[in-house]
């Protein structure tokens, strides 16, 4: 009988990372390609950005505000398969440092 060991590092994953405002910024290094991303700003007020993979990756939704979700183009644009790709948008790639959950 094989042993299969499963690790956490195996379904979740955080990453930081220091935006760029380059369009199609692919963020890699999650280890496997995440169904839902929460993006937060770490050294700037910004809103909560959590994407999943069922409502589609230019389907945002903020935990920290009432609007329901939106369809934006230019901030998280995939899901990839280690890790995901962001548009220019600055609640996700401006030059500040963000931190990533992947799930």
């Amino acid at each position: 009988m094989a042993y299969i060991s499963f690790q956490p590092s195996d379904y979740f994953n955080t990453l930081l990372y220091t935006g760029n405002n380059t369009d199609d910024r692919a963020i890699t290094g999650v280890g496997f390609q995440p169904d839902w991303t929460w993006i937060k700003l770490r050294n700037a007020t910004q809103q909560h950005e959590l994407y999943d993979a069922v409502r589609g990756a230019n389907k945002p939704i903020s935990s920290n505000l009432a609007n329901a979700q939106t369809t934006e183009t230019n901030k998280l644009k995939s899901f990839d398969s280690d890790g995901f790709t962001l548009g220019t948008s600055t609640s996700v790639n401006k030059a500040y440092n963000y931190v990533a959950w992947n799930w």
